[in-house]
């Protein structure tokens, strides 16, 4: 049976049904997480449309495929077009393609962008720090192989690339302290933008409370981290360090700074993540720790590539997640030294 002219999907399903195309995908596989009510009207309404399970096909077919789904947050951030040409590059090596797909805080629109990449079964989909809760990475990693790249594992069987967040804010406050800093402001996105804020807020709380120092988040705004930072500034702690949670945002720090006249002894020491191109603009020069986007996006291609031709021998015992975590490194410019 077909609708609208085409062959019965999980996406047609999930909207006859009211329910999301995930709960469709567990629901059909069988899978204890579903409420037994809930599967019995989502099989109703599958049977009525005349969809057809046929779960060695489809795994037969994303083996097949010779492309990798990617879903960016937001094309803002230069460091996620850094690890975009990086995976093109790791699939292009095993003769795979990458089609790319930008989600947003837009829950509908990024359900959609992840729809189209399971409708055309890709071999897999690659997610960079997405804005979506555990529960709903684990239904999604119930679908097709799934990786995350700056996020740590959710669970399930999703798999895991990211730096270890922990190293990287002692290696950061160490640094700050050894430049006399007393007290750290973390200029931070909104978590929409980037999931791992989270992550890397804890890790840095941590690192500062072990060096008896404060940490001070501010919010930045959607297009300009200025507010933020001046209020940091402006809160009256003796001795405060910058730590901006990206370069772009750290490009905004340093516009503040040199309009508010931090320079010589009254500097104030910034340091940033990514280590972009834009960290080695002689114009900013940020003190910027760098992650090992090629290491992560040939990890991110490997486990995909693993988890696909796993299943396709074995469907019904799909391999334990894998978390994988790499060290960056701090590169030292002079937005930090003195």
């Amino acid at each position: 049976m077909s609708v609208n002219g085409h062959d019965v999907t999980q996406s047609d399903v999930a909207a006859a049904a009211g329910v999301s195309r995930s709960l469709v995908s567990l629901a059909l596989s069988g899978s204890p997480k579903v409420a037994e009510e809930t599967r019995t009207h989502i099989m109703q309404v599958a049977h009525t449309l005349g969809y057809r399970i046929n779960a060695s096909a489809s795994a037969l077919a994303r083996q097949r495929s010779t492309t990798i789904g990617l879903v960016l947050p937001n094309l803002r951030n230069a460091f996620f077009e850094q690890v975009s040409r990086s995976l093109d590059d790791a699939a292009a090596q095993q003769g795979l393609t990458v089609f790319v797909a930008v989600g947003a805080e837009n829950q509908e629109r990024l359900r959609r962008a992840i729809d189209s990449l399971l409708g055309v079964r890709v071999l897999g989909i690659v997610l960079v720090s997405p804005w979506l809760t555990d529960a709903q990475l684990v239904a999604l990693g119930e679908e097709a192989p799934t990786c995350l790249i700056g996020r740590r594992p959710p669970g399930g069987h999703v798999d895991s690339v990211h730096i270890d967040e922990d190293h990287a804010a002692r290696v950061i406050v160490s640094h700050l302290a050894s430049r006399g800093v007393g007290s750290l402001g973390y200029v931070a996105p909104r978590v929409v933008d980037d999931a791992s804020r989270l992550n890397r807020e804890e890790s840095l709380r941590r690192a500062a409370h072990a060096a008896g120092m404060t940490l001070t988040t501010e919010e930045a705004g959607d297009d300009d981290a200025g507010a933020a930072i001046r209020r940091l500034l402006g809160s009256g702690t003796p001795g405060m360090g910058l730590v901006a949670h990206n370069d772009m945002l750290a490009i905004d720090a340093v516009a503040v700074l040199r309009e508010l006249g931090h320079a010589g002894t009254d500097r104030v020491p910034l340091v940033s993540y990514d280590n972009t191109y834009l960290a080695r603009r002689a114009e900013f020069a940020l003190t910027s720790l760098d992650q090992p986007d090629r290491r992560m996006a040939h990890e991110a291609v490997r486990l995909v590539v693993e988890r696909a031709a796993a299943l396709a021998r074995k469907l019904d015992a799909p391999p334990a997640a894998q978390d994988v975590p790499t060290e960056g490194h701090l590169v030292i410019r002079s937005s930090s030294t003195l």
